[in-house]
């Protein structure tokens, strides 16, 4: 099996590498570069259509997107061009060249108010960056129609700088000792990123096989955690006194941040044969995660 991975220097596709490394695997990265990527500035139609046919993959998987707020509050027309425009250029040179796609999007898409959410559950983003990605899967659907979509609740996992992940970045706010306000009215399911990118490399294989072409999944962890119980469990790991954590209502209050996005995931589970018992759970795996960037001086 030959991949193409864009968005291979991010926290998801860099997992992804790791799990098709006994593949013939090709990543692109652009500002964050690294040994063994291509430079490709996935913003461009021709530069994208030069990496398929530099790479001639089976199956592409597209980890690009930007989740960041400060860029969607900024430069949204940035934020769009790297959630929408890449992902319908990724498709239709994906789609020209021949090759199964897989393209990665959020649980963002939905408003959090009915959980759980199926596959096929109607979609209501509540704010900029869920419109995106629904956007973005709609693109890609009427571009590519065999296209897979996967979609992905907030990821942890070993990070590069503390704010690559949310949960790396509580961790670090929590163990600085200083007063800190974490939401504590959504619910989020941090899903280590091992098991995610465990989950492309098998909805890709069964793409090149010829099953689950045109679907929609979902795949998330079993236990939804607040900010706030997530660095109360921090903190109390670590021994630290968690005085200077005090629950808040951020995330609601900003009205785009749905309550629960809990994602139905029955469904491929059952397809991949994965059992709830072979998950990472987050009790187990952030301390292991976070422990790199938490100041462990925290009185």
């Amino acid at each position: 099996m030959r991949v193409l991975i864009f968005g291979a220097s991010g926290l998801l596709g860099r997992a992804v590498m790791r799990a098709f490394a006994d593949s013939h695997v090709t990543g692109t990265s652009f500002r964050r570069q690294r040994p063994g990527l291509i430079r490709v500035d996935a913003t461009s139609r021709d530069t994208v259509w030069h990496a398929l046919e530099q790479a001639r993959p089976d199956v592409v998987v597209n980890c690009v997107g930007e989740r960041h707020a400060r860029v969607r509050a900024e430069e949204p027309a940035r934020a769009h061009e790297l959630n929408v425009s890449v992902a319908q250029f990724i498709a239709e040179a994906t789609l020209a060249y021949g090759a199964r796609l897989l393209h990665v999007s959020s649980d963002y898409v939905f408003d959090g108010i009915a959980p759980p959410y199926r596959p096929d559950s109607w979609c209501r983003p509540l704010g900029f960056y869920g419109r995106l990605k629904l956007l973005a899967e709609d693109t890609v659907r009427a571009v590519h129609p065999e296209v897979v979509i996967l979609r992905l609740p907030v990821l942890y996992g070993p990070v590069e700088y503390a704010a690559e992940s949310d949960i790396t970045a509580i961790a670090q706010e929590v163990s600085s000792g200083r007063p800190v306000e974490l939401d504590d009215a959504c619910i989020r399911y941090p899903t280590h990123v091992d098991d995610a990118a465990q989950v492309c490399r098998r909805l890709a294989t069964a793409q090149i096989q010829g099953r689950l072409v045109g679907t929609v999944h979902h795949w998330s962890a079993e236990h939804g955690f607040t900010n706030y119980q997530m660095g109360l469990l921090i903190a109390r790991h670590f021994g630290f006194p968690p005085g200077h954590i005090k629950a808040g209502l951020e995330d609601l209050a900003g009205g785009d941040h749905p309550v629960d996005p809990r994602l139905d995931c029955s469904d491929l589970r059952t397809a991949l044969g994965w059992r709830t018992e072979d998950d990472r759970t987050f009790a187990n795996e952030v301390p292991h995660v976070v422990a790199p960037w938490v100041r462990t001086t925290c009185t």
